[in-house]
């Protein structure tokens, strides 16, 4: 569906309505966000991050040949998902990814992107991922694509400037294969147990990310 279809579903189930962030020019996706913790519901406000929601920018025509975040797989099933997630490394990401490549895990070329806030501002950021068409997300989206904001625009990131009033409670995954899973995010720095929430008995025939937030309509599972 569209992006503001996405945003009214949001809205109804969690009473908190996302504001429109901007395109990623080039890369054939527009978003919405809205933060996950601040002042206003007690918790740790910028630290804590934000949800983005994606969808197709029907402005960028034609369509890059690689679309970010497995969109068109998505749009072209018709069911939201929770795709993956974000990783700021205390480390560095420059750091990071060159830890990781050297542990045998290839997070992706880092790479500069910019983009202009709706109030005219632009925020820049650094990236590494591979995170494209659905058979490309490492370990099905389990595994997170790394992210460094400049400091230049830290007063005005998604999770600084997005709208309150929802909290994160956790970010479990399941995963069809866990070793490679543990081992991926192993790589990267991250504790595979404290994501990796694998239920009783064989490992699931697929992988999957599960956000619990606390929001005004009570607690919701994504």
């Amino acid at each position: 569906g569209s992006l503001d279809e996405a945003c009214a579903a949001f809205e109804a189930a969690t009473g908190v309505a996302p504001t429109k962030g901007g395109a990623h020019k080039g890369l054939g996706t527009h978003n919405a966000i809205v933060a996950l913790g601040g002042a206003e519901d007690g918790s740790c406000g910028a630290s804590c991050g934000y949800l983005e929601l994606l969808a197709l920018d029907p402005a960028q025509q034609p369509r890059p040949e690689r679309v970010w975040m497995a969109m068109e797989s998505v749009a072209a099933r018709g069911e939201p998902r929770l795709v993956t997630w974000a990783h700021t490394p205390a480390r560095g990401l420059e750091a990071c990814a060159a830890a990781a490549a050297a542990a045998g895990y290839q997070p992706g070329d880092v790479q500069s992107f910019s983009r202009q806030t709706p109030d005219g501002r632009t925020l820049q950021w650094q990236l590494a991922y591979r995170h494209y068409t659905e058979a490309m997300l490492p370990s099905d989206g389990l595994v997170p694509f790394l992210i460094e904001w400049a400091p230049s625009c830290a007063a005005f990131t998604p999770a600084a400037s997005a709208p309150r009033g929802i909290e994160l409670l956790s970010l479990r995954a399941e995963s069809a294969a866990p070793l490679e899973a543990s081992a991926s995010l192993a790589a990267l720095g991250i504790e595979a147990s404290d994501l990796l929430a694998q239920p009783a008995g064989a490992a699931p025939c697929s992988s999957r990310l599960v956000a619990r937030l606390r929001t005004p309509k009570g607690v919701v599972e994504l």
